[in-house]
């Protein structure tokens, strides 16, 4: 048994770049040419609801990305805590150890 923990930085990669590959499908895509010459009410408003997803969409891409560097910076948070963590154990014991005499 090992007496440090390994942190997978591949597997930390890769859901990292899983959350920003999916983000790339949460980006604003501007309405296609649509009737432009119509005053009618459903047209405003099913534009303005466009938009609003638009928004939305937006949003929920970014929450993405910044889910990505959070799952980086904790996978080196981690190495670096396990890592200070080798360190002690490795230096010992802060105060003398008294053993009994045989």
């Amino acid at each position: 048994m090992s007496d440090t923990v390994r942190v997978g930085e591949e597997n930390v990669e890769e859901q990292a770049g899983s959350l920003q590959g999916a983000a790339e499908y949460f980006q604003v895509n501007p309405l296609l040419p649509c009737d432009e010459s119509s005053t009618i009410t459903a047209n405003s408003r099913g534009k303005a609801a466009y938009y609003r997803a638009q928004e939305v969409a937006s949003q929920i891409g970014g929450n993405l990305d910044r889910e990505a560097e959070n799952i980086r910076s904790l996978g080196a948070k981690f190495t670096e805590y396990d890592e200070m963590l080798a360190g002690l154990w490795e230096s010992g014991t802060r105060y003398p150890v008294i053993t009994a005499v045989e």
